[in-house]
């Protein structure tokens, strides 16, 4: 008898309490943004954003009026506490990144482990993702992937991480800052060989450009001079002896 009053409590509080809402928003162009998730955006109580002016100039391109709060890796630890107060009052929350989809090489994986420890009800907005998008792109073997986030740091931090990756068969995919783009891929060629490689840069957007080649053909080319790009780089997993690569570059 007791452990049914506990349920029903249990169930009671959650449906007084808000919802987590995890939207995927555009990863360049603004009108990628789906039906599902403008809807989201226009009746939630608050936006948490990693980056508020980006958020906002999306939600003006779409006409939406919002509360947006910042909610970034500087503040994750005490703001997601704030926003989880807010959820249990029974506000309604849409948790988004500055673009592609939260908790993707982004904080919002604090916020969305706490509202599951809290038992608080929480939905996925599927949107747009850099990842994704790179591997469908690329031409490459989508089976099955490597996401490798970030990349940057010096020298010897980078060529560590190529050489534990020397042997993986599957593709990778790279976001390096487009300033240290030419010196990864001469590591990459140093340390791999004269792999094929995508190189994406602002995916979605009216800059968009993709190089596709050899690693030594692409550094040739020399074409990476805007350090303000968004780059994804797309790096072909180790070939077996006997083994073809899917399509030619």
């Amino acid at each position: 008898m007791r452990g049914e009053r506990s349920q029903e409590k249990c169930a009671q509080s959650r449906a007084r309490s808000g919802r987590l809402f995890i939207v995927g928003v555009p990863i360049g162009h603004p009108d990628d943004l789906t039906i599902r998730a403008r809807s989201t955006l226009r009746q939630v109580d608050v936006i948490a954003a990693k980056n508020p002016q980006s958020t906002q100039a999306l939600l003006s391109h779409h006409g939406i009026h919002a509360v947006v709060t910042t909610y970034d890796r500087k503040n994750a630890a005490e703001k997601a506490p704030v926003l989880l107060e807010r959820l249990k009052q029974g506000l309604h929350i849409a948790l988004v990144s500055d673009c592609g989809m939260p908790a993707i090489y982004d904080p919002g994986r604090v916020l969305i482990s706490a509202a599951s420890k809290a038992h608080l009800p929480i939905e996925v907005i599927p949107g747009t993702s850099a990842v994704v998008a790179a591997v469908a792109l690329c031409g490459m073997d989508g089976d099955s992937f490597v996401f490798e986030g970030r990349w940057s740091g010096g020298l010897r931090k980078m060529t560590r991480r190529l050489q534990a990756l020397r042997t993986e068969p599957r593709t990778m995919i790279f976001l390096p800052p487009a300033k240290t783009l030419p010196h990864l891929l001469s590591l990459i060629m140093d340390t791999f060989g004269n792999r094929r490689v995508v190189v994406a840069l602002d995916l979605t957007k009216t800059t968009q450009n993709v190089v596709r080649g050899r690693v030594r053909t692409v550094l040739a080319r020399n074409s990476f001079h805007d350090t303000a790009s968004q780059i994804t780089l797309i790096v072909e997993g180790l070939k077996r002896r006997g083994q073809t690569a899917q399509g030619t570059v």
